[in-house]
């Protein structure tokens, strides 16, 4: 954690306090969803969005609560105010509990992870582990798999790994969504069956703005090599261009997933400019 302070149920504390209860039932069994949010020049990226997002993770999963939205968008204002970071990633933790009123909701600063220049003009390598995500809709704390997946992928020299499902197909990263290009046409797997990455929507909105197709559809993995270009993408890479799944090599970035980052570039500009007030 950076910062010299963090939110624990809308009361900011000395970062020294920060801790988990050893003996919380709920946490022990994962009974918990989080969100991981973007903060750049005192601006969080898509707050909103990412807090419905929470309580809907936690709608799904019977968590109940008694935090509001308006409530929860507050409490992450008044700890960035604090906390003057220029770059970081905002984490909010909310565990479950017996009772509503038991419910914990930690919001705290990390670090944020940049990938080298290198790597969005020649793309990254991904793994594949088989695996389907119970609830993919709801970004919960079930999240054994996708860690064991992911340290498997760093220790391939990946940067992630592409969950792959029984009968074949590519769902999504550990920590990503997947795309796959076909000219000016985007595929990417139907959103009933991942989650719905609040960058994935970003991503999808600016590309049918410059006259990108979109379909949502299964991409088999062993046909993977129809395509002309793959990317992932989350909140702290954006669009990331995918130049390795395991074996196989794209011979290039496709000029179109350069394009479409260019396009997503331009938009968070406008949105979260200096001299334009954060949403």
């Amino acid at each position: 954690m950076i910062g010299s302070t963090f939110s624990l149920n809308g009361q900011l504390r000395p970062i020294t306090e920060a801790c988990l209860p050893v003996d919380h039932t709920e946490l022990a069994y994962g009974f918990g969803v989080y969100e991981s949010l973007r903060l750049r020049r005192g601006c969080v990226y898509f707050l909103g969005e990412h807090i419905e997002r929470l309580l809907c993770s936690a709608q799904v999963v019977e968590l109940e609560h008694l935090f509001t939205k308006e409530k929860i968008k507050k409490w992450t204002e008044a700890l960035v105010a604090v906390n003057p970071a220029t770059a970081a990633n905002v984490k909010m933790l909310l565990i479950g509990s017996q009772t509503p009123a038991g419910a914990l909701l930690y919001i705290f600063l990390l670090s944020p992870f940049f990938l080298e220049k290198k790597d969005y003009r020649g793309g990254v390598k991904v793994t594949t582990f088989r695996h389907e995500r119970f609830l993919p809709e709801a970004k919960t704390l079930n999240m054994l798999p996708s860690y064991l997946a992911y340290r498997e992928a760093r220790r391939a020299g990946a940067f992630d790994a592409l969950l792959v499902a029984r009968d074949g197909t590519i769902r999504e990263g550990t920590r990503t969504n997947f795309f796959a290009v076909k000219g000016r046409t985007l595929i990417t797997p139907p959103v009933k069956l991942v989650l719905d990455g609040i960058t994935r929507r970003t991503v999808i909105a600016c590309a049918r703005q410059h006259g990108y197709g979109i379909i949502e559809d299964s991409i088999r993995l062993k046909e993977i090599s129809a395509y002309g270009g793959a990317f992932v993408t989350n909140t702290s890479g954006g669009i990331v261009p995918v130049k390795q799944i395991d074996n196989f090599v794209f011979p290039d970035v496709a000029v179109e997933i350069s394009d479409l980052r260019k396009c997503y570039s331009a938009h968070l500009d406008a949105l979260f400019a200096p001299t334009v007030s954060c949403p």
